[in-house]
């Protein structure tokens, strides 16, 4: 693995940003959006309006904000909070050059674009220590690079060219990583993005996520970070939400879920691969973070993929009845 968490968890959920349908509303209007897997992201391109999430907070947005939704909460976007809430589902049924359109009245237009990040895999890594709602106002400095990203998705959107789809989604994805890297880290409580704003904190994770295998011990981790052994643990704990051997014990098992589901290595592998001595003590560890043995979840993550041979060394999978 490299030394930068995000590109890290990044790789490791297989976190991927898909476009999804523009919308176009001239008129009073609300339409609601339901709870949603993954993460949303939309950007108000022309017109004014607010976001309300079903936490009832109420955010007012103007041209060149955008918001980022990373726990799948219901929402309402509109510009009349009167309004009967549409659903999503139904604006967004028709969208023949990519945007979806409609008319409720004379009221100016507002316009959207955005997108969503999804994964095969669990994107908690990625979302852990995130607030519900990130909102990226336009006056903010670091709004440049999303404007400029915008603008080369609005281009692809509308021109429909040769490899418009794929161009689309990885600048979708590009946007996504922005949103999550420039987000002010003195508004997040606690968890591993937050302790990037940490410089000192920071070595111990690049230094776990650069050598995980390796068997670190509390002391060591201290002296990476300049801190005495106590002074380490407890500010860890404070920035990180964890204790730093748990923090490492997740990561270790997280990758080792990956390799496992891949098929990059046996368990025996795996387990060497991660720093432990015995498979027993690597099924043990495995267990307490994930709540099953390293084959029963691991041959239901092929499953899920598709990829559990029909016969021949896999623990047969449970059915419903």
């Amino acid at each position: 693995m490299t030394t930068d968490p995000l590109s890290d968890i990044l790789k490791l959920t297989k976190a991927r940003g898909v476009n999804s349908t523009g919308l176009r509303i001239r008129g009073n209007f609300a339409v609601r959006v339901d709870m949603h897997e993954g993460m949303k992201f939309n950007a108000v391109t022309d017109g004014s309006c607010f976001l309300r999430t079903d936490d009832g907070k109420v955010y007012d947005l103007s041209p060149g904000d955008c918001f980022l939704l990373t726990k799948g909460l219901p929402f309402i976007v509109g510009n009349d909070p009167n309004c009967w809430p549409l659903r999503a589902d139904e604006v967004f049924a028709n969208a023949p050059d990519g945007f979806a359109s409609l008319v409720t009245g004379d009221a100016p237009e507002v316009t959207f674009i955005g997108g969503k990040m999804t994964s095969d895999r669990s994107m908690s890594l990625l979302t852990a220590g995130l607030p519900p709602v990130l909102v990226l106002r336009h006056t903010d400095p670091a709004a440049v690079k999303v404007r400029w990203l915008l603008d080369r998705l609005k281009d692809e959107v509308s021109s429909r060219r040769l490899g418009s789809e794929a161009m689309s989604e990885q600048i979708m994805h590009m946007i996504f990583i922005e949103m999550i890297r420039v987000f002010p880290r003195e508004d997040l409580a606690s968890g591993w993005l937050a302790a990037q704003s940490d410089r000192k904190i920071f070595k111990a994770i690049q230094a776990m996520h650069g050598n995980p295998g390796h068997k670190w011990r509390l002391d060591e981790l201290a002296s990476l970070s300049g801190l005495s052994r106590s002074q380490f643990a407890a500010r860890f704990a404070h920035v990180a939400g964890q204790a730093p051997l748990e923090y490492l014990t997740k990561w270790r098992m997280a990758l080792a879920r990956d390799a496992l589901v891949s098929r990059s290595g046996t368990i025996a592998q795996v387990a060497q691969r991660m720093g432990y001595g015995s498979e027993a003590a690597f099924g043990a560890a495995f267990k307490r973070v994930f709540g099953s043995s390293p084959r029963e979840l691991t041959d239901l993550d092929r499953a899920a993929e598709g990829r559990v041979p029909s016969s021949g060394g896999y623990m047969k999978l449970p059915h419903s009845t």
